[in-house]
């Protein structure tokens, strides 16, 4: 009897976006019966298509919508498309992933990957990231400085009035409970002081207490 197996593939397909409409996407990851060759897909493959197709259309990583959305997001009473300080994306854009994890949608967007740090979990890219959106003019960076020590200084984030309008259109696009989400983690965590974001990752993620030990005034 032939032995069946499914061999990784990239395909094109026709599917939906979350409202309905229909979409064509391009180099879907996919698994291929080499009997009968059938194909299969996992949803988060096809989500995350969906999210890279959007990113192509402006001409930017798929990641950077989550960037993006935090900055154009309005958190609360107060101004939509800025971060005051840069520890507050690291720990905003952390916890965008795990309140979308929890939900079970973890893996259906593109993401940057967190790495451990003294100063909590630090994504391994924003560095560069927030360099580039400045140099494709989407994005303003300006370093402020709060205390005497050269340390005491954080950069401020702003949208630009072309990267305003660019987000305003890729919202549109974007799948509900991905702006639901990311609208209440900016609204929870932009008010926040470094010591009171650290004291709330350690209550909402006791395994970082150990290693959590620097206040990111970054």
């Amino acid at each position: 009897m032939e032995k069946v197996e499914w061999i990784k593939a990239r395909i094109n397909m026709n599917t939906v976006n979350w409202k309905g409409k229909p979409i064509h996407l391009i180099d879907v990851p996919a698994l291929k019966n080499s009997k009968t060759g059938k194909i299969r897909v996992y949803p988060s493959d096809v989500a995350q298509a969906e999210f890279r197709m959007i990113a192509k259309k402006y001409d930017f990583e798929s990641r950077d919508i989550a960037l993006l959305s935090l900055l154009c997001a309005k958190p609360g009473p107060f101004k939509e498309g800025q971060v005051h300080f840069k520890y507050h994306l690291n720990k905003m854009l952390f916890y965008q992933w795990k309140r979308m994890e929890e939900a079970g949608l973890g893996e259906t967007y593109p993401h940057d990957e967190f790495r451990p740090d003294s100063r909590g979990p630090v994504p391994n890219n924003l560095n560069d990231d927030l360099q580039r959106l400045k140099n494709m003019e989407l994005i303003t960076l300006e370093r402020k400085q709060w205390g005497e020590n050269e340390r005491d200084a954080s950069i401020k984030t702003d949208l630009t009035e072309k990267g305003q309008k660019l987000i305003e259109g890729i919202w549109k696009e974007i799948p509900d409970p991905f702006k639901e989400i990311t609208l209440k983690v900016k609204a929870n965590l932009f008010p926040l002081n470094p010591k009171t974001i650290r004291e709330r990752v350690h209550r909402d993620y006791p395994e970082y207490k150990k290693s959590y030990t620097e206040l990111d005034t970054d």
